[in-house]
């Protein structure tokens, strides 16, 4: 199918850095102790053209502290239930990590996720909660509720899981638009974007609602496959989101990134027109959609993407221990170097690498398309391997090049349940990230000297957890993902996703989950770690991070979440926000002292 091409500045493409603009626009938000918060006959207006889907909101736990109005025994019970799982997801006051529930240490309105229970010494905070909640049905409620939030200046969050590893789905003098119900999902078999006159293609148009679990689901039913995430309670803001950012997955080194393979959006913009944008209409849109942030461009109601026939996925899955009686610090960085030494030929090759490292056991599975790879590419790391068995046992080794028969089974069998099960739902959690170009791992010094900064960025991580305080799990090792579009690389401009994504071979991801339980000075010093675990790379000049798992309190985040893109990515968002209403924490044309993000100062005092 004919692709846009969006014609960036050849002075970027040349130089390869980002001219970073200054928002063009502060917006003017009001706060719920402003003279110009909106009266009750004007949410009284917009809860009736809703037909009365507006809410209050209050912290999720608020029912469970005796202390509070709210405090209900009965329902503290379906609290308590769900606190620490997805449950979660369908709560409009919930976000999936409570972190991002509070504003700063303190003030929020948690219960222990290692053993959540009525609290009866504290007292619950509002937080990071909107004040007030609606639920939207389809493109012309979000026309509506734009239209009421520009005219009376209150800014909006969009949510519909709370799956955000940068808390965005939620901030205080907010109206929070609720996408959770619109969970609709549709297969066309011979799809045809609006204003064109394309070849069709098979294709999934999806409700901002809908949610990864189910998309699976039905592709098993209606057997197709579709490049989407790990990742299941991803949902459908979130699965916007997550295309919004590029998007990478078990397919993603044969087919490219998630962005790539959008086809169509509905978008409602700051004007409050209902958009349909494609590769003929609005093109310069549709290229920014697509990779250049999330919630920065306007609430997207629902997106089209390209499908293909059922693909089957081979796979390796071994768990590797070192030599207890040698150096573990040594022996984590050699395997590291060993993968580093084959990781451009696997991505190369469609194939995804997964390592998780720990000092005593590694976990590293192998996943490839068996349209596009051969399970033979992995032999020479096997055999490599083997060589070395006495640095290194395979404790487990289940390998089989027709492993599952679907990409549904790959990500509801195995996975899906494994990145979901090292996602705390209800603790804290933080990420920091970078990706590792492949021009990085192209000889044997430079693949040694990443190994040691990955490394070493771990050790940073795991630096508060030496005295083992209460309210944390212990170390963490890093996440080391091979699954970067190599099939797309030369069409990295086609989108406006970070070219970092596209350059890579490795995306690696340092995260921390931490509980209440956790002081003041446990707490800071945790998020100073995560924050800090990327400088050994960033010291090698890896600064490029995907902003869907990045760091909340990355410094010079133009350049690292967006490249050589940003100045283009501005000059759209000029043209469809010039009254910047839908600024983005850290997304493009980014303000981030708005008294809405009032709550990131708070968790992270030393952020410029």
């Amino acid at each position: 199918m004919k692709q846009a091409v969006i014609v960036l500045s050849p002075l970027l493409f040349s130089s390869g850095i980002a001219t970073l603009q200054a928002p063009y626009d502060t917006a003017e938000f009001v706060s719920l102790s402003s003279k110009k918060w909106p009266s009750a006959s004007e949410w009284v207006s917009l809860n009736t053209s809703l037909g009365g889907r507006l809410e209050d909101l209050r912290p999720w736990a608020a029912v469970c502290y005796s202390s509070d109005p709210l405090f209900d025994y009965d329902e503290c019970q379906t609290v308590l239930t769900g606190y620490d799982n997805d449950t979660r997801e369908s709560v409009p006051a919930a976000l999936l990590w409570a972190n991002w529930e509070a504003c700063g240490y303190g003030n929020g309105c948690p219960l222990n996720y290692s053993n959540p229970q009525i609290i009866h010494d504290q007292v619950c905070r509002q937080g990071t909660t909107p004040p007030y909640s609606v639920t939207i049905s389809n493109a012309s409620d979000a026309s509506t509720v734009v239209t009421w939030a520009v005219r009376n200046k209150v800014k909006l969050t969009v949510k519909n899981t709370g799956h955000d590893y940068l808390g965005r789905s939620a901030a205080p003098s907010t109206l929070q638009v609720n996408t959770h119900t619109m969970d609709e999902i549709s297969y066309i078999s011979e799809f045809v974007p609006q204003g064109s006159a394309a070849t069709p293609v098979p294709a999934l148009t999806l409700g901002a609602g809908a949610q990864l679990h189910n998309i699976y689901a039905y592709a098993g039913m209606m057997n197709f496959s579709a490049v989407l995430g790990a990742c299941t309670t991803v949902g459908g803001n979130r699965t916007a989101g997550y295309l919004q950012g590029g998007g990478h997955g078990v397919l993603t080194p044969a087919y490219g990134l998630g962005a790539d393979h959008v086809l169509e959006v509905e978008i409602v913009t700051a004007d409050g027109k209902i958009r349909t944008i494609n590769a003929f209409q609005d093109p310069e849109l549709f290229w920014a959609v697509r990779g250049g942030g999330a919630g920065s461009w306007g609430i997207i109601t629902s997106m089209t993407i390209q499908t293909y026939p059922v693909i089957g996925v081979g796979a390796s899955l071994l768990v590797i221990e070192p030599n207890p009686s040698q150096n573990l610090t040594a022996l984590a960085i050699d395997f590291i170097a060993l993968l580093g030494k084959y990781q451009n030929e696997l991505v190369n090759s469609g194939i995804v690498s997964v390592l998780v490292p720990f000092e005593a056991q590694y976990i590293l599975n192998f996943y490839l398309p068996t349209t596009t790879s051969h399970i033979s590419t992995l032999y020479p790391i096997f055999a490599e391997l083997l060589t070395l068995s006495s640095n290194y046992s395979v404790i487990s080794n289940t390998t089989s090049a027709t492993m599952f028969a679907s990409v549904t089974a790959a990500e509801t069998e195995n996975i899906g349940p494994f990145f979901d099960s090292v996602n705390l739902y209800g603790a804290s959690n933080q990420l920091s990230s970078r990706l590792i170009p492949q021009t990085s791992l192209s000889t044997s010094t430079s693949i040694q000297k990443v190994a040691e900064a990955i490394w070493a960025g771990s050790q940073i991580l795991n630096e508060p957890f030496l005295s083992r305080p209460p309210g944390t799990f212990g170390a963490v090792p890093p996440f080391l993902l091979g699954n970067m579009p190599a099939a797309t690389r030369q069409k990295a401009n086609e989108t406006g996703a970070n070219p970092g994504l596209y350059e890579a071979a490795w995306h690696v991801v340092y995260a921390m989950p931490w509980t209440i339980d956790a002081n003041e000075t446990t707490n800071d010093a945790i998020v100073e770690a995560i924050h800090c675990a990327t400088d050994p790379l960033t010291a090698l000049g890896i600064a490029s991070s995907y902003q869907n798992e990045g760091d909340a309190f990355e410094v010079n985040w133009q350049q690292v979440f967006f490249g050589y893109k940003y100045a283009n990515l501005s000059s759209i968002k000029q043209k469809y926000d010039p009254g910047n209403f839908f600024t983005s924490y850290k997304g493009v044309a980014s303000v981030t002292d708005l008294q809405a993000y009032q709550c990131y100062a708070e968790d992270f005092q030393t952020d410029p």
